[in-house]
């Protein structure tokens, strides 16, 4: 997929996703509203037709007596409490089914009369739902309110709305995530399929090399003038035999890399001296050095030298770190290999004085089929599996492994591995 066309359809996306939260939140707040309003005139509707039903009743609380007023024909009654039941009906009649708490104030005592829940006393002098009447036997001038309280969770399942809003809203937001999970997915997928083609290009000439080399070898030595030549035929024999080590180890490598990944992958562990193994290492990077003018220097200070490690792990860790500073190494390379004991770790460092490795790029060395960018220098061939290769082997001994570098003056990597 081309950048253009992912900005594009990352744009589409967003636009729309943005649009539908925002017309998803002006229905929600519109519906809200009108479900408000609606049940705000419910609740009018019901208390107008239970005052036009009490008005000019007699207001008696409960336990008192049930007769008439003095001087006067005998009036309907009502007690405190036969207006839950009242209201109820008529809530409901009006498509209200939430039972509210109910309460009788005299405006002019500022007193609450009755409430039907204990403990409610102050929602219902805070309530908004204030409903005035006027009993039969009220004093001139009184003021009597019906006031009404609505449970508050009750309330919110009133608004059934709001929870369907936020319904959508929590599934818009799994959909938005979900689309730059796979967008982020699709660009690593291409960014590995550009690495693994990489990676072909790059193993066909790093084989082709040491074949090259090879075949070139052998060509001289059907010379007869050079068959006669001993010095001469053993230079020829000991570039052939480097350049065969040289291409065991780039295949061993990637397919030990492979082995790898496979959990069922196990070390074949045992004691072994590392320093003659770097000896030996070193050994098969002599014409290499020799033919870019170089050196390398080993310090080998550890004491004891022996570590529980698989041998040809090693091996090729050993020389992957060698071979990637020669690689790096501008002018003439200058590598030391050094070792030590410290608090129970056997340690190994690799230096070169090479181009050394930028902040950015030594976050991601380790990474598979990951190389650094060696800007002016285009002869750097690797497959970006060496560092990940040597990161998985330490790993796999139970140690860990350090980079120290600096763009221009080179790198070293350290690693430590236990020793028993």
């Amino acid at each position: 997929m081309k950048r253009w066309i992912r900005v594009f359809t990352i744009s589409i996306f967003a636009f729309a996703a943005i649009s539908l939260v925002f017309i998803q939140f002006t229905q929600t707040r519109r519906t809200v509203s009108i479900n408000d309003n609606m049940f705000n005139i419910g609740v009018t509707n019901a208390m107008d037709e239970v005052i036009k039903q009490i008005s000019g009743d007699v207001l008696l609380p409960d336990g008192t007596s049930n007769a008439p007023l003095p001087d006067s024909v005998p009036a309907p009654t009502f007690r405190y409490q036969s207006l839950d039941s009242l209201i109820g009906e008529h809530l409901l009649t009006n498509g209200i089914d939430i039972v509210p708490v109910v309460g009788i104030y005299d405006e002019s005592q500022s007193t609450l009369l009755y409430a039907s829940e204990a403990g409610m006393e102050r929602d219902l002098e805070d309530s908004p739902y204030r409903y005035v009447f006027t009993p039969r036997d009220a004093e001139s001038g009184t003021q009597y309110y019906i006031l009404l309280s609505f449970p508050a969770a009750q309330l919110f399942l009133q608004r059934n709305s709001n929870l369907l809003a936020y319904a959508s809203l929590i599934l818009i937001t799994i959909i938005i995530i979900m689309f730059f999970v796979s967008i982020r997915a699709l660009t690593v997928q291409r960014k590995l399929d550009t690495m693994k083609s990489e990676f072909i290009n790059n193993m066909t000439h790093e084989i082709k090399t040491p074949l090259a080399t090879v075949s070139l070898a052998c060509e001289m030595l059907r010379d007869e003038t050079i068959c006669n030549d001993e010095e001469s035929r053993r230079n020829f024999l000991g570039i052939i035999n480097d350049e065969n080590h040289r291409l065991r180890v780039l295949v061993d490598t990637i397919l030990q890399s492979a082995k790898m990944s496979n959990k069922t992958f196990r070390l074949n562990p045992k004691e072994i001296d590392v320093h003659p193994l770097i000896e030996k290492v070193a050994q098969s990077f002599k014409l290499t050095l020799a033919n870019r003018g170089g050196v390398l220097e080993t310090r080998l200070e550890a004491s004891p030298s022996v570590v529980v490690a698989d041998e040809m792990h090693l091996t090729n860790l050993i020389f992957n770190l060698i071979d990637n500073g020669i690689k790096y190494s501008t002018d003439a390379p200058h590598i030391t290999v050094a070792t030590s004991v410290e608090e129970g770790w056997f340690r190994l460092s690799v230096s070169d004085q090479g181009i050394g490795i930028s902040k950015d790029d030594q976050r991601h060395v380790f990474e598979k089929f990951y190389r650094v960018s060696t800007g002016d220098i285009h002869n750097v061939k690797g497959f970006g599996i060496g560092l990940n290769y040597v990161a998985q082997v330490v790993k796999l001994h139970q140690g860990h492994i350090a980079l120290e570098s600096e763009l221009g003056k080179g790198s070293t990597f350290t690693v430590s591995l236990p020793v028993d």
